[in-house]
Parts: structure tokens; sequence; C-alpha cells
């Protein structure tokens, strides 16, 4: 698979997207009511009136949207180029809903986020099925070594492999990719051009370097983790794939927020039995809601 070259949308589309974004209440669903009504982020802005959307909070979204002064627009013309510019510095793409490399999963599902930055190869994803590894940042054997397994056999059916580049659980699906010549995709809870957590640096470089790997984000270049990216991550790895394995967690882990993610997407979810150990309660919530519904 080659490396599709390295796209951006134009300036003014990009500014439109990032004015749009700053009202309170717009977000990846009310963007994607705008595109399948075929009306783009530049008209949008300017004739808001136009917009799809009903009921009061439709009439709100408008007038806040009408309130978008011609010095505001001008500033998210700004940022855009200035977003654009890092891209070109870096080797990234910057994927809207209008560009085809833009993953149609993701589009269809609840967070079908409006602007996807991407490093690597942002053509990994293509003609292939996916699954997501994820789980504590302290997963031990014998779940690390069950989670390695695991993603080297989906690699081994073609199957992409997503997760969130944290230490451990996420490292391991990552690695075991790269180590079987498969895919992964890094979903990143910071621009794409820095480096999050900073244990991982190795691994970083490697993928890089790496054809068949590609750094995702929906959050702008030069932007640092927080507590907010790292949960909203969550919901864009679900995206990203058509199931969600949980390697090790507790209840109060983080991965269990993928877990949720996951659940409100309706993706396939899978975990390994519980120990009994109360780093493995998260394992054993699953498998109970499992049991509930079945």
């Amino acid at each position: 698979m080659g490396v599709v070259a390295d796209q951006y949308p134009p300036s003014d589309l990009l500014g439109a997207i990032y004015a749009l974004e700053s009202v309170s209440g717009f977000g990846p669903v009310k963007f994607r009511a705008l595109h399948q009504a075929a009306i783009d982020p530049q008209t949008a802005v300017q004739q808001p009136d136009l917009l799809p959307l009903t009921g009061n909070r439709g009439i709100q979204l408008k007038a806040a949207i009408g309130k978008l002064t011609p010095f505001g627009l001008t500033k998210f013309d700004a940022q855009a180029v200035e977003q654009i510019k890092r891209a070109k510095e870096c080797g990234a793409s910057i994927l809207t809903h209008y560009d085809s490399a833009y993953l149609s999963r993701v589009y269809d599902s609840n967070n079908p986020v409006p602007v996807l930055y991407v490093r690597g190869n942002n053509s990994v994803w293509v003609n292939s099925g996916s699954v997501a590894v994820v789980g504590s940042r302290k997963t031990r054997d014998p779940y690390a070594a069950c989670a390695r397994m695991f993603a080297l056999a989906a690699t081994e059916l073609g199957l992409t492999i997503v997760s969130g580049f944290a230490i451990s659980s996420d490292s391991i699906g990552h690695a075991a990719a790269r180590e079987s010549n498969g895919r992964t995709v890094c979903v990143m809870p910071c621009g794409v051009d820095l480096l999050f957590p900073p244990e991982n640096r190795d691994l970083w470089n490697q993928l890089l370097q790496y054809p068949n790997a590609a750094f995702v984000s929906e959050f702008r270049f030069g932007l640092r983790a927080s507590a907010l990216t790292l949960r909203k991550r969550n919901k864009l790895i679900a995206a990203f794939s058509a199931g969600v394995l949980v390697a090790q967690s507790s209840k109060t882990g983080g991965a269990m927020n993928a877990y949720r993610s996951a659940r409100e997407q309706r993706r396939p979810i899978a975990t390994f039995r519980s120990d009994g150990t109360d780093d493995t309660t998260g394992n054993a919530e699953i498998t109970n809601d499992y049991s509930a519904r079945t």
C-alpha cells in the first residue's frame, strides 16, 4: 500500500469549519447534517438560515452563527492558514468530510468529527477492517501476552490495529502490528505533531518511519493533551474500529471510557476473563454487562 500524497483543504473551507466549531452546540453531528444537505461550511457561515436545523435549538444556533463578525471570520481564516502551514512542515494531511480519504466508518459513527489531522500513511485504513486494542497503562501478564497474541492474529487476518498510543496495552497493539508488517492507527489526544506520552518516544520514532502506520487526531497541531482530550480520544478510537478489545482494566480505568464509547457506537466488544483482582474489575464488568444483555 502506497502513501497517498499529503492533502489539505482550501483555507477558506477550513476557516469556515473553525468558525462553525466556535459556536457552542455545533458539534460533529451538525457538521454531518450540513454535509448531507450539500451545504458547504462557507455558505453556512454566510447564510445560516439555509442550515437544516429545526426547533428552538436550531433557531439559537442559526442566530449564533449569524453573529460571527467579518473580523472573527478573518481570525478563523488565519488559523486555517497556520494549521495548513504546520501540516506541510511535518508532512501531515488535513481531511474533512469532503475528502475521499476521510474514513466512512468515522463519518457514519456518532462522532463524525469535521476534521481529521493525519501524520503518516493517510490511506492505511482504506479497504481494511479494523479492531481496537486498549487497556490499562499497567497491563500485566497474562493479559499483556494475550493482547499481543490477539493483535498478531488480527493483523494476520488483514485487520488494522487501532489504539490510543498510551503505554502498555495500546503500545502492545501498535508494536505487534509493526512486528507482523500489519497496519496500525495511533489515535492521539493532542496534535499529531506532538509526542504523547513522552515514555513512548522510541515507538513514536519507529512508527513515523513505518510505512503502514498513521497518527490521527481530531485536535489541531500544537494542542497538548489534557483530561478532556484524553476522554475524547476514546470516542474516536471506537469510531475508527469495527470492534474493541479491552485487554485489562479496573472499573475506574481510562480504558473503560473506550468501552462505553464502543457501546454507544454499537461496536462489538471483547475482553479476557477477570482473575478476581482489583485491576481486572473492568474485565468483570464488561463480562457481566454482556451476560445481562444475552
